[in-house]
């Protein structure tokens, strides 16, 4: 049986948690001044947070393309994308735990980098949600956090220039937690009031 239920609130909390766990990671790694291997063996510590996070994300994801559980075109707003950032740190986490190149999953975070902020304007411009500055800013710091990971996926592939990258994306990571968090929290309330009466439907 589907439940069409709201999960925004859970997903906006997860995303945040996740992008600050992985900004943690950054800042953790830059502190470290040593060879590559030594990069790569401080980012392991990721590797389960990003996988446990990332893995829900892209569960609870895929549930909001299949189910549409949202009101109209919000669906597309929010689920196009949401999955795709799920089995984007999936891919982080297995990559940094097997030793495997990121270039390519750099390269790959450009381009859903782009796409998140033209999804983000797009929002915007049609004045979507209660809050549309606040859906602007998180589509825009997410997807350039997603822009920037492409030069620190380089220098955690070589650890031979853009070391302040880290920092960089770690700043854009925390930040758009904190507007992911504010969005999630704040709609706390209003939904433990609107499903306070919901009980699943009988087939």
């Amino acid at each position: 049986m589907v439940l069409f239920v709201d999960i925004l609130t859970n997903q906006l909390i997860v995303m945040a948690i996740a992008f600050i766990t992985l900004a943690y990671g950054l800042i953790k790694t830059y502190r470290v001044h040593s060879t590559v291997t030594d990069y790569r063996n401080s980012m392991k510590a990721q590797y389960i947070p990003l996988l446990t996070l990332g893995g829900l994300m892209a569960i609870t994801g895929l549930y909001g393309l299949m189910t549409w559980p949202l009101p109209g075109s919000y669906n597309i707003l929010f689920y196009d994308l949401y999955p795709v950032l799920g089995f984007g740190l999936i891919g982080i986490a297995v990559s940094i735990k097997n030793d495997y190149k990121l270039e390519h999953l750099g390269f790959m975070a450009i381009l859903f980098g782009l796409v998140t902020i033209y999804y983000g304007v797009i929002g915007f411009m049609h004045n979507m949600t209660l809050e549309p500055a606040a859906l602007l800013a998180l589509y825009a710091l997410t997807g350039l956090a997603s822009i920037f990971f492409y030069p620190v996926s380089l220098f955690l592939d070589s650890a031979k220039y853009g070391k302040i990258f880290l920092i960089i994306d770690a700043i854009l990571l925390i930040l758009a937690g904190i507007v992911a968090a504010y969005i999630g929290i704040a709609a706390v309330p209003e939904h433990l009031v609107g499903f306070s009466k919901w009980v699943p439907p009988i087939l």
